[in-house]
């Protein structure tokens, strides 16, 4: 079974070697990216159903993880 996961991530070298180190443990794909709260949650809102897992950073350029974290909250 592959896990669809969404990774929100602003530092461009964190994100670039996060994606493959995912991907390589063959059970996960990496269905899209978001920099920062605002843009994590529009993505999310608009793809219900199409992600598993989201992997997210804390601190972010713009907005925070934990913003992106409390809209997940009651997810299915």
């Amino acid at each position: 079974m592959t896990i669809s996961v969404f990774l929100v991530e602003d530092n461009p070298q964190i994100r670039a070697n996060l994606i493959p180190a995912l991907e390589d443990m063959g059970c996960a794909t990496v269905v899209g990216t978001a920099e920062s709260e605002g843009e994590a949650i529009g993505w999310l809102a608009h793809h219900k159903g199409l992600w598993d897992l989201a992997v997210v950073d804390f601190f972010l350029k713009e907005g925070t993880g934990v913003g992106v974290v409390r809209w997940c909250k009651g997810r299915n």
